[in-house]
């Protein structure tokens, strides 16, 4: 059985009538559901992804004055009434302070918890997205990960009679077209570089070469997650299972960018992402994001080099609100970091709002400034 099913038939079988009989008042003022981290949210959870933070599980969203009166006894009663088991797994555990996670309890331990979050809407965008306020600012969504907005709309909710965390996960469904085309102009500007793979080969740096290949692969995959309009996962974990998911373009260039990580020669290699790019800008072209889009050899021609991208990414810089085309750092907080603890922690990323306002004060004005 799947985490999300068992979480869900946990909740009608077990959480629910607890509720209505302890807490009857609350019975239209609350919703339960299971977002959040977890390979059971996204429903790729097998038998190895029980080792932790698996089971019945879910979260209970009350409203703000309901979580005041009665978030603390909620808590105490869902420990001492419900069952230790449920369809044969534990509804205990403990925290493994090696994996910084909960597993499951063994029979006898002291100190266990149950795995049902009590919190509230407000609350829970606080502590998980650093969001106060609704709705987000254009910065709020430069600096949110993917993996966080993923983590928001997958999953499910299994009750709502209330409808505020139903419409906060609707409102959050996609990037607003600005972001989206501000994160395309950096997910472009990240692949312009395959000339340098084949210089690395050239030169005998088969190290350089691969490191760039297999960078120019994981920015490809970003940028069909883009054009799928898809938030695209923070880990590589489950990124070849929502990948090969997306509607568009991952069947047919999949295969070639698996096959290119594992050729022998490299500049086949490059051969395979610049034909896999084309096909990129030809749907960028079709899709009408920005004017259309034609891609011309550089100037300067090195012999590795059959054509640049600066077109896609002017035309894509040019299509942004001059609140975006004024940014000096391009891009979204996790096209840029590579830091995963800022990437987890909206007490972390939400520290890059600062960094994307602030504005630079070097002056390189004189003679040989812009040279040194």
């Amino acid at each position: 059985m799947r985490g999300l099913e068992l979480s869900e038939q946990f909740y009608w079988q077990v959480v629910s009538p607890l509720i209505a009989r302890r807490f009857p008042w609350l019975q239209e003022r609350y919703a339960a559901g299971l977002i959040g981290y977890g390979s059971d949210v996204l429903g790729y959870d097998d038998e190895i992804s029980r080792d932790h933070e698996w089971g019945p599980r879910g979260h209970i969203w009350l409203s703000t004055a309901d979580y005041s009166r009665y978030a603390r006894r909620l808590d105490r009663i869902l420990h001492e009434e419900l069952p230790l088991e449920f369809l044969g797994f534990k509804t205990r555990f403990v925290v493994d302070h090696g994996l910084q996670a909960l597993v499951p309890a063994p029979e006898g331990q002291t100190g266990t918890h149950h795995h049902v979050a009590i919190t509230t809407v407000p609350r829970y965008l606080r502590i998980q997205f650093g969001l106060r306020r609704l709705p987000p600012t254009v910065l709020d969504w430069i600096c949110l990960p993917e993996q966080k907005l993923l983590e928001l709309t997958r999953g499910k909710v299994f009750y709502d009679p209330v409808g505020e965390i139903s419409a906060v996960r609707q409102a959050f469904a996609y990037l607003p077209d600005d972001v989206w085309r501000f994160k395309l102009q950096y997910a472009w500007e990240a692949v312009d570089s395959v000339d340098v793979a084949m210089l690395n080969a050239a030169r005998g740096d088969t190290l350089s070469a691969r490191i760039n290949l297999n960078k120019l692969v994981e920015s490809i995959v970003r940028i069909v997650f883009l054009l799928n309009r898809r938030y695209c996962p923070g880990s590589p974990k489950w990124l070849s299972r929502e990948f090969y998911a997306l509607p568009r373009l991952a069947r047919e260039i999949g295969p070639r960018l698996e096959e290119c990580q594992v050729m022998d020669d490299i500049p086949a290699s490059c051969s395979v992402i610049a034909d896999v790019l084309r096909i990129l800008v030809d749907e960028q072209n079709r899709l009408g994001i920005t004017e259309p889009v034609t891609l011309e050899a550089p100037e300067y021609r090195q012999e590795q080099q059959s054509f640049y991208l600066q077109k896609v990414i002017r035309a894509l810089a040019e299509s942004l609100p001059p609140e975006l085309r004024e940014l000096e750092i391009h891009g979204g907080s996790d096209q840029w970091v590579t830091n995963a603890d800022v990437l987890i922690w909206a007490e972390q990323y939400g520290k890059l709002r600062a960094i994307y306002r602030h504005k630079g004060r070097v002056k390189r004005h004189g003679i040989g400034d812009k040279m040194i």
